[in-house]
């Protein structure tokens, strides 16, 4: 049974990636309507990555709030592991997300304003995740105190998957429509009851 139930989290977590990746393909964004070539299939490759990016962080919040449920099914050393090394995946997603959205339209038209609000949103979260990374990995180097840095770290998480929502909300237009928009909803609201509930356990 233990078993059973450790393969079904492991299935169903890669179901989720899956889903969340299928949005690109089956919902796909009317800026691809206006693309051509080579530029059509970079901009493409963008969203994919962005929305890779965007599952795996909502798993990384899970991950890092793990709980008594998690640790039931797997080795606390390893869940740690994996919320580390998931953490490098995720930054490298954002930074290629940004890249490849970036590189069809050129860096002339970098999204800067406030009409391009949803576009900014993102681009915080950028620099939250890629500080996240680097002082999770570099703290002796750096020179970080381990309180300090756990509780900084603990409130980005937090402000992370925040960010996220909005932006994805706002920025793709993918998620104005209905199947797509519920599934993120949904998944935010079970994001938030997971996160309460185990904090109402510890």
């Amino acid at each position: 049974m233990l078993v059973f139930i450790k393969l079904l989290l492991i299935v169903s977590a890669l179901l989720f990636i899956a889903g969340s990746v299928s949005v690109a393909f089956v919902y796909e964004s009317q800026t691809l309507w206006y693309k051509f070539g080579n530029d059509k299939i970079i901009l493409w490759a963008g969203h994919v990555a962005g929305l890779l990016g965007a599952a795996l962080i909502i798993l990384q919040i899970i991950l890092g709030a793990r709980g008594k449920f998690l640790e039931k099914y797997f080795a606390v050393a390893a869940l740690m592991r994996l919320h580390r090394g998931n953490g490098i995946v995720i930054g490298c997603c954002v930074v290629l997300h940004v890249f490849l959205v970036l590189l069809p339209e050129g860096i002339a038209n970098l999204p800067i304003g406030f009409k391009h609000w949803p576009e900014m949103v993102g681009s915080l979260l950028l620099w939250l995740i890629l500080a996240m990374v680097i002082a999770s990995h570099f703290r002796e180097r750096l020179q970080l105190d381990y309180r300090r840095w756990r509780t900084v770290h603990k409130i980005m998480a937090y402000v992370a998957p925040i960010l996220l929502f909005v932006h994805v909300y706002f920025v793709s237009d993918s998620f104005q429509q209905l199947t797509p928009r519920v599934a993120l909803i949904t998944t935010f609201s079970l994001l938030l009851l997971w996160i309460l509930w185990n904090k109402k356990a510890n």
